[in-house]
């Protein structure tokens, strides 16, 4: 059957040829995999008109004594094909291109696609399953809202089937995002630390906003003294002292 993707035809017809190669039927498949996918299953993934998923795709190829990684290997070419089919641009991971977090990030995005692009609990789960790489810091990742520490990188890259020679390359890049982003963290607290100095001690033209004195409690007005209260309230004058005897 001739597919849009030749990458999926490949894997089908190499399925087609490894139960053949074995002599069994899909039913006889399905018990060799303890039932863990039924013969209808088995037998869909072999159409070519829609990539199964990565655990049928292994357990077809083990029921068939077929080696599992080519099966695998097969499988990631047929969802990066389909890929490049909605996104022509997708381009290779250059590790080696990267210099900070936003092209660590890119990289690791087509890193993923051309893996296979597999279901991020599904990778949590190859990871280990002891909290290695959470689907949901996967997800952020892949978002573009965080980047992921060292060793959730290695698991990034044993999932992804990266091979041990490129994963010196795969540190060094992330060496060079992390270090870039010290260094702006280091330049933003610098601004703080300049603005904050700048308000507090203003040039020879600024004036720092003075601070507000504490205003003082209402004071009761003032009594007059005992004197002023024993005093007459009119003194009469010298002449009206003479008029008066």
């Amino acid at each position: 059957m001739t597919t849009a993707n030749p990458s999926l035809e490949k894997l089908a017809e190499w399925l087609r040829a490894q139960r053949r190669a074995a002599g069994l039927t899909h039913r006889e498949l399905a018990g060799r995999s303890a039932h863990a996918f039924s013969d209808t299953t088995f037998s869909r993934a072999t159409t070519g008109t829609r990539i199964p998923r990565l655990p049928v795709v292994e357990a077809y190829a083990r029921a068939c004594g077929a080696s599992v990684k080519h099966a695998r290997s097969l499988w990631r070419a047929a969802r990066y094909a389909e890929h490049r089919q909605r996104d022509p641009r997708a381009g290779v991971p250059r590790p080696d291109r990267v210099y900070d977090r936003d092209a660590l990030i890119h990289a690791l995005q087509q890193l993923y696609y051309k893996a296979g692009a597999m279901p991020m609990d599904e990778m949590e789960h190859r990871a280990g399953d002891h909290g290695e790489l959470p689907h949901s810091t996967v997800r952020r990742m892949l978002a573009g809202k965080s980047m992921l520490d060292l060793q959730q990188l290695f698991a990034f890259l044993r999932v992804c089937d990266v091979t041990g020679g490129e994963w010196e390359q795969w540190r060094l890049a992330w060496l060079r995002a992390w270090r870039r982003c010290e260094v702006l963290r280091a330049a933003e607290r610098l601004n703080r630390t300049l603005r904050a100095s700048a308000h507090d001690h203003p040039g020879p033209h600024g004036h720092a906003r003075p601070a507000e004195a504490p205003r003082r409690p209402a004071r009761a007005p003032r009594p007059y003294p005992p004197v002023a209260l024993a005093m007459p309230l009119f003194q009469p004058t010298a002449p009206a002292l003479a008029r008066s005897r």
